[in-house]
């Protein structure tokens, strides 16, 4: 159970690590001006979709994974 907890702890590291990243994206993105943020509009925004695609898939397997530990924790 306790490998299970750790398992968990880590998730949530990863998750706020990649919420991380999404701000420093959104600052990249705020800090090009109109003139050269075409390019790297295009750039921000495609990391930032499969950045968000990746965040969704990942929290729905925290939530399996935490729906697993207190259903083993009922059982003991």
């Amino acid at each position: 159970m306790e490998q299970l907890y750790s398992i968990m702890r880590e998730f949530l590291e990863v998750e706020y690590h990649q919420e991380s990243l999404v701000r420093i994206l959104n600052a990249i993105e705020t800090a090009y001006g109109e003139d050269e943020q075409g390019e790297v509009k295009w750039i921000v925004n495609g990391i930032k979709f499969y950045l968000k695609d990746m965040q969704t898939e990942f929290r729905t397997t925290v939530n399996r994974l935490d729906t697993y530990i207190a259903e083993r924790a009922k059982k003991q």
